[in-house]
C-alpha cells in the first residue's frame, strides 16, 4: 500500500508497506550495508532463507497493528528501509531505519522517520527509542533535530574495526 509520494533532487520518492515481494530486494539491501561496514546492527550477511523468517513475522505484525513499517523506493529501487515495534504496554516503539548508500544525507530517512512519528502519534504511542552507534554522528545529529535525546549510554556495545563502540539510546515524546 502507498503511503505517501514526495520528491527530492528530482526524483520520486514512494512510501509504501514492505510485501513479501520485497523479499530479495530487502536481503540485497541489508547485505549492501553490511559489505561497507556501515554503522548499523548487522555485522554479518542475512540469508534468503533468515530475511524470509523475518518479514513473513513482520509482515503478520503490521496486520495485528503491533508495528508501523516503511520502505522507500526510488524508480522501483527498494533504497530504505523503517520500522517501528510497538511495545506490549501499546505506549512506546521502538524504531530503526537503514538507508541505503547513495541515497543518505538527501533528506529521505528523516522524512521516513517524520512519516513513522505521525503514525505512532495517531496510534497513542506515547514515547519512542531508537539505538545508534556513537560514532554514527550524522544519524545522532538527525535524531536530535526530531527531538530525540540521549537517555542511556552503553559503554563497548558493539566491536568493529578492532575497537569497541558505545551504543546510544535516544528518546523522545509525542
Amino acid at each position: 500500500m502507498i503511503i505517501e509520494e514526495f520528491t527530492i533532487k528530482d526524483a520520486k520518492v514512494t512510501l509504501r508497506t514492505p510485501s513479501m515481494d520485497d523479499l530479495i530486494n530487502l536481503t540485497m539491501l541489508i547485505n549492501s550495508l553490511v559489505s561497507e561496514k556501515a554503522q548499523i546492527a548487522f555485522t554479518q550477511k542475512v540469508t534468503l532463507e533468515s530475511e524470509r523468517e523475518w518479514l513473513t513475522h513482520h509482515i503478520a505484525s503490521l496486520e495485528q497493528n503491533k508495528s508501523i513499517s516503511i520502505i522507500a523506493e526510488i524508480n522501483n529501487e527498494l533504497i530504505a528501509s523503517s520500522d517501528m515495534q510497538i511495545q506490549p504496554d501499546g505506549e512506546m516503539g521502538i524504531i530503526g531505519i537503514i538507508v541505503k548508500k547513495n541515497f543518505r544525507n538527501i533528506g529521505i530517512g528523516t522524512h521516513m522517520l517524520k512519516v513513522i512519528i505521525a503514525q505512532a502519534n495517531q496510534r497513542g504511542i506515547k514515547r519512542l527509542r531508537l539505538h545508534v552507534l556513537a560514532t554514527n554522528n550524522t544519524a545522532i545529529h538527525t535524531y536530535a533535530a526530531l527531538g530525540f535525546i540521549e537517555t542511556q549510554r552503553i559503554a563497548n556495545q558493539h566491536f568493529r574495526d578492532n575497537r569497541y563502540i558505545d551504543e546510544i539510546i535516544m528518546e523522545r515524546t509525542i
